[in-house]
């Protein structure tokens, strides 16, 4: 646990906290003394956003975990994506989701915490993205 990068810890953290977030109440409403609230999952048609939202924090987080702990042996690339890329691409994803629902208008506290924890995610995979990238030189004259 000592060699655990924080950008893996950041990864964790959102994904179990994105996971977490579909649970509770993304939209709010009170009126007339009665306060009524739905989570992720029925949000909209199917509740898909939810589905979705829940299965990119279980992918990340849950990933990345057994990689860290459990020594899992994965592949380098997914259709020519490296983990890192995938993590930027479902990072920003759940970011498009959930920034998109707060102007809904009534937002819950899921839905607030869905939202930060795509940003930790997001930037947690930069991180990685970065650290994995090759130093670059200083453009020399010709």
């Amino acid at each position: 646990m000592e060699n655990v990068k924080p950008s893996s810890w950041m990864l964790m953290g959102g994904g179990l906290v994105l996971l977490i977030s579909t649970f509770l109440d993304w939209v709010s409403v009170s009126a007339g003394g009665f306060d009524f609230g739905e989570n992720a999952w029925d949000t909209d048609f199917f509740g898909l956003l939810g589905i979705i939202c829940a299965l990119i924090g279980l992918l990340v987080g849950g990933g990345v975990a057994a990689q860290t702990f459990g020594k899992v042996n994965m592949p380098d690339r997914v259709l020519g994506f490296t983990h890192d890329q995938i993590h930027l691409i479902l990072g920003c994803e759940a970011f498009v989701i959930t920034f998109g629902l707060v102007f809904r208008g009534d937002v819950g506290i899921g839905l607030w915490l869905g939202l930060v924890s795509a940003v930790v995610i997001t930037a947690g995979a930069y991180m990685d993205l970065k650290a994995d990238a090759p130093e670059s030189a200083a453009p020399t004259q010709f």
